[in-house]
């Protein structure tokens, strides 16, 4: 199972929740109504409801904005003189939206808890099972290993707990990440040797050179002559190269629990980093 420290992948969804409006009747038939994606619609007072952005058989998807959504039945519309209709006004089409998504985020946080199966968008497929929820997302174990997925990747369907990806798309996704990921550990492994810069989580400062290295663990020696022994996880490859994953105030930190006395070079390696933070002028 790969772990986490050295590379998390986060795929970046982007899927705004859909949910579903009541329908309402119109008396023109579907066939005569224009549903093509980017049609505007109207709602029954003749202001502008949305634009289409998906139509695909009976359903149609209007884009609200606002990052909201409406998925409404095809024979629901009518056709005005400037275009396709609803039997609701915009206020109420958006409320509808809003007390159902509240509902769903309701039953999505019940639903995401560790050790929850997360099927694929058709609810067949079984692609993981929750094993951390986060502020900043969802870690899933899968069967070739764990992977982050941000919140909104997530949704409620008929069979119960699942994400927007195929299985086909999903293992698709798993392949590239694991391949990044084990290019990333092979460069680690190659820069691993003695006498090497390491280089804080930012690449600004460089928090020491490595002594030794061993299949677990890796000796780094700090500038006040310090040894300090990190996990092999704990490193990986930044834009600057070896690094730790390590703010300098942290690594700073593990010196003087290591020696039990402060680092000398903690100061320095701080206002390197945070001056790394700052933007170009």
């Amino acid at each position: 199972m790969r772990k986490l420290a050295g590379f998390v992948a986060t795929f970046s969804l982007g899927m705004a929740a859909v949910v579903a409006a009541p329908a309402l009747a119109q008396d023109a038939a579907a066939a005569t109504v224009d549903l093509s994606v980017g049609t505007k619609v109207f709602d029954s007072e003749g202001a502008e409801l949305g634009t289409v952005s998906s139509a695909q058989g009976a359903n149609v998807v209007v884009d609200l904005g606002e990052g909201k959504q409406v998925t409404l039945p095809a024979n629901s519309f009518g056709q005005l003189e400037k275009g396709p209709t609803i039997g609701a006004t915009r206020a109420q089409v958006v409320a509808a939206v809003d007390q159902a998504a509240a509902g769903n985020e309701a039953k999505l946080t019940a639903a995401i808890q560790p050790g929850a199966d997360v099927r694929g968008v058709n609810g067949q497929a079984i692609l993981g099972k929750v094993k951390l929820v986060a502020a900043d997302g969802v870690v899933l174990t899968t069967p070739t290993g764990d992977v982050k997925l941000p919140r909104n990747a997530f949704f409620i369907g008929q069979a119960g707990l699942a994400t927007s990806f195929t299985a086909e798309q999903f293992a698709a996704a798993m392949q590239q990440v694991n391949s990044a990921a084990a290019a990333d550990d092979a460069a680690v492994a190659a820069a691993l040797v003695a006498g090497a810069d390491v280089r804080s989580l930012k690449g600004a400062a460089v928090l020491g050179k490595v002594k030794s290295v061993s299949a677990d663990a890796v000796v780094v020696t700090t500038p006040g002559g310090d040894d300090v022994s990190l996990p092999r996880s704990a490193f990986l490859m930044s834009p600057a190269g070896l690094a730790a994953a390590y703010t300098a105030e942290q690594f700073a930190a593990a010196v003087a629990q290591a020696t039990g006395e402060p680092a000398p070079q903690a100061d320095a390696t701080a206002a390197a980093d945070a001056a790394a933070e700052q933007p170009a002028n």
